[in-house]
């Protein structure tokens, strides 16, 4: 049997209401309108307030008005593509989806959908499954709750605070890959920090043992870090380093500014580079000295370690008259002599 047609009134209703509803496509989804936004609109004719109110009830039957009640009524839109998605839900159903669709990319744990829900167990699960099965909404994993059951719009992906971003890989932190960034990273900007000055050194002799032969291939030359003039401008920005990895096939993952900025973090907390004045946006970044020539020192030693003293087993022991002394060392007089250690 058909449907009779539509009296004046609701005809004037339907042209009121896509009046009112274009109007609200041009602010922003977040919007919330209130009744008399919606009377300055000028569409509402007298601005008669129970027209206004039928027009907003078919608005909200229809699923393009959601109602907001914050202190005030209000309403917010949604767009035709999503009023579509709510058109054809059961009254459960669409309690479940409205949760789920205003927690945007954050999710939202199934406990609290039962909780601000209230209904049953069971309903709830049954209108879980329901909206899976139409392919409105998907499980998702949060690093912040790796035990919780969370639900996510099948249209979205979940945020980086849900992810853990790219330093996550399968919910758990990628170590390995972070790493090895911040090591590429830091020998990006450590050939651009200094001038590196090269030249011969004699081979030490350690006192007791014959002095060794290089090995084949090897060489003696040692390399001297020297400063860069006041006036060099040549240290790399965020912007540079943010472009050398992504041009880079260091990684196949897509990273921001921000997600190099972090990486720049922990080597500036690491101590193994610092902030400089610098290059056009201001702000660029100079590898420490020490975080470069600190293994090397070491195997160099200092100018307490290179006298014999310094290394010496049997240093206790050591004063004068006694089995062993400084005026009597064989060692310590070849080193006064140049002789090495």
């Amino acid at each position: 049997m058909a449907s009779p047609p539509p009296t004046a009134a609701d005809a004037k209703l339907e042209i009121l209401k896509n009046q009112v509803y274009e109007q609200c496509l041009d602010e922003e989804p977040e919007t919330v309108f209130r009744q008399q936004d919606i009377l300055d609109m000028g569409v509402i004719p007298d601005s008669d307030a129970a027209l206004l109110l039928a027009v907003t009830q078919r608005l909200v039957d229809e699923k393009l008005f959601k109602m907001v009640r914050d202190g005030q009524l209000g309403w917010m839109y949604r767009p035709l593509e999503d009023a579509l998605k709510y058109r054809g839900l059961t009254h459960e159903q669409e309690m479940v989806y409205s949760l789920i669709d205003e927690s945007s990319t954050e999710g939202i744990w199934s406990k609290t959908i039962k909780n601000k829900t209230a209904l049953h167990e069971s309903l709830m699960r049954s209108a879980l499954k329901a909206l899976e099965t139409k392919r409105l909404i998907s499980d998702m994993k949060s690093v912040e709750h790796p035990t919780r059951k969370m639900y996510i719009k099948s249209t979205l992906r979940p945020s980086e605070k849900a992810t853990g971003g790219a330093w996550y890989t399968d919910n758990e932190l990628d170590e390995a890959f972070i790493e090895g960034l911040t090591g590429v990273l830091f020998k990006y900007i450590e050939a651009r920090s200094f001038y590196r000055s090269t030249s011969r050194r004699p081979l030490k002799r350690i006192a007791g043992r014959p002095t060794p032969k290089p090995a084949a291939g090897s060489s003696t030359d040692t390399i001297t870090l020297l400063p860069l003039p006041p006036t060099y401008r040549g240290y790399p920005s965020l912007a540079e380093l943010t472009l050398f990895i992504e041009s880079s096939p260091i990684t196949s993952t897509t990273l921001s500014a921000d997600d190099i900025s972090a990486l720049l973090d922990v080597l500036i907390y690491d101590r193994r580079i610092e902030q400089v004045v610098a290059g056009p946006e201001g702000v660029a970044f100079k590898a420490v000295r020490k975080a470069i020539v600190g293994e090397e020192a070491v195997e160099r030693g200092n100018g307490v370690t290179e006298a014999p003293c310094g290394r010496c087993p049997v240093f206790e022991l050591c004063e004068e008259g006694g089995p062993v002394s400084a005026s009597s060392c064989v060692y310590y007089q070849e080193w006064l002599t140049g002789g090495g250690f």
